[in-house]
């Protein structure tokens, strides 16, 4: 997920109140036949972020829980807690790459790359994103290069340009840092945990 914004404390902010309203999960004692401390500690994993600002402009938040579709209810939620633009990426079986932007709590725009195999398969709506929208927020310079992106069949291939012209690393999740080889780009995430 990132967030269009050059202020990472304004982020900090937003994701710490969108953590305290959310609603924390009982677990009843012996219910679980002795795994509640491993639920309490899955659910706390929920609220530890992994924020790095790698290109001005954008924030880079990771977590542990952004899977796809996870990621995609997190930005619309995040989206209504700050004055800007999130633009969230979520690949699935590397046959399903999906962008979305939420502004204010709401759908702004959406892209989804899959196969027509993968779109019946997981009964994906056919969605082509706005190019306006995308260059108002990515910038007009970028028209024709995102036009072509948008065009593209092929997942990978739009990940693999979309994080070109971007210049962030779009392949990447918070639990996979222990195997990035790269120190400096590990090194430009910091680790907030945003538990009560």
């Amino acid at each position: 997920m990132h967030v269009m914004a050059d202020n990472l404390d304004v982020v900090i902010e937003a994701l710490t109140s969108m953590t305290e309203e959310r609603e924390q999960p009982v677990i009843p004692s012996g219910k679980f036949g002795g795994y509640e401390a491993l639920l309490a500690e899955a659910y706390r994993g929920r609220n530890v972020f992994y924020l790095g600002q790698l290109q001005p402009g954008l924030v880079s938040v990771l977590n542990d829980h952004f899977d796809w579709g996870e990621v995609e209810a997190v930005g619309e939620v995040l989206s209504s807690y700050i004055q800007a633009p999130i633009m969230t990426i979520s690949y699935f079986d590397d046959g399903v790459f999906t962008m979305t932007i939420y502004s204010k709590g709401e759908e702004v725009t959406s892209q989804i790359w899959c196969t027509d195999g993968a779109r019946y398969d997981y009964e994906l709506e056919d969605k082509h994103a706005d190019i306006s929208v995308l260059t108002e927020y990515l910038g007009h310079q970028h028209f024709d290069r995102l036009n072509a992106i948008i065009a593209m069949t092929d997942c990978e291939e739009a990940v693999e340009s979309l994080q070109e012209l971007l210049q962030i690393p779009l392949w990447i999740k918070s639990d996979w840092f222990d195997d990035i080889q790269d120190p400096e780009l590990k090194g430009k995430y910091t680790k907030y945990d945003l538990n009560r």
